[in-house]
């Protein structure tokens, strides 16, 4: 699971091309917030700032966003919240790093995993347009596969990460075939937690 991400850095390579992100800094993106996609556009790759808990266009009550801010890989051609993004609506969500927490005994340890260089990079992800009251509201999920070496001793899940090449072809014709775990060398992990400072980190809202 994918349930924090951040992304500081202004631009994005998708194929060749750099993509300016003109949205601020967010040191900590959570579940509800509002974050940038870049996403196929009339006019070429687009930047959009959409809620993060994707609401399917069906639905009836929006809350169902907070259950699906990850989408699985293995099941997203067939779970009817998002097989139809996954055919028409895919994007790609830039980050340039996320954390996963590790169970200590009965303590939450965060590890936020990113490259080594810092840059920026590009999650998969779908996303969905839902009426609320007539008006539309974009929304977007992040899509998770089962874990790298890296990640799997924190936890079971990790979300699908692009390189730049994939990335284009993710937007451009998707398929499950390039949802996968990207290679360990990709990531570093970084300990974000002192022990002696764990109750102030908890207060950070992570």
């Amino acid at each position: 699971m994918c349930s924090r991400y951040s992304r500081t850095k202004g631009q994005v390579k998708v194929g060749k091309t750099k993509v300016a992100i003109k949205a601020p800094p967010q040191a900590i993106i959570r579940p509800t917030d509002r974050a940038s996609v870049i996403r196929k556009g009339s006019g070429g790759l687009e930047e959009a700032n959409l809620r993060w808990g994707l609401i399917p266009s069906w639905a009836k009550d929006p809350k169902i966003g907070v259950q699906c801010i990850n989408a699985r890989a293995e099941t997203i051609s067939e779970k009817p919240s998002f097989r139809e993004a996954f055919q028409k609506r895919r994007c790609l969500v830039p980050a340039d790093g996320f954390w996963e927490w590790e169970m200590a005994g009965k303590k939450k340890i965060p590890w936020k995993f990113a490259r080594p260089d810092s840059q920026e990079f590009c999650m998969a992800g779908l996303w969905e347009s839902w009426l609320a009251d007539g008006e539309p509201l974009e929304t977007f999920t992040i899509i998770t596969t089962s874990p790298n070496g890296l990640v799997s001793p924190v936890h079971d899940r990790m979300p699908v990460i692009l390189t730049p090449e994939a990335g284009k072809a993710w937007l451009e014709k998707g398929g499950v075939g390039c949802l996968r775990a990207i290679e360990d060398d990709f990531l570093v992990k970084t300990y974000e937690v002192k022990p002696d400072r764990a109750d102030d980190q908890t207060k950070l809202n992570f």
